[in-house]
């Protein structure tokens, strides 16, 4: 199963916090679980819950094996400045800087 699979069975867009994953689980458990099936659905819902139980074990399997940088980060910041210091190059870096007295 890939992600993406695991993502669309359990209701996930393409980001989410360990928290939201464990509460779309729980969500789609409490739907699918066959316990709560109606007369003759048992077999639909036995299925739909190993599909859980499948995407869930997935996503919990790829955030396992996930590198985290275990240091902080900067505070938000100038944005300004974080888009001249990558891109304020070429046509992108606009008028260049002031002539001073005597320079033109």
């Amino acid at each position: 199963m890939t992600l993406k699979e695991a993502c669309q069975i359990l209701g996930l867009g393409p980001v989410a916090t360990r928290r939201e994953i464990r509460e779309a689980y729980r969500r789609a458990a409490r739907r699918w679980h066959p316990d709560r099936a109606p007369a003759g659905a048992e077999e639909e819902y036995r299925r739909r819950m190993q599909a859980v139980n499948a995407a869930y074990q997935r996503l919990k399997e790829f955030l396992e094996h996930y590198r985290y940088r275990l240091e902080e980060t900067e505070e938000e910041g100038d944005v300004d400045r974080w888009w001249r210091e990558r891109f304020n190059v070429g046509v992108w870096s606009g008028p260049g800087p002031a002539p001073t007295e005597g320079e033109e």
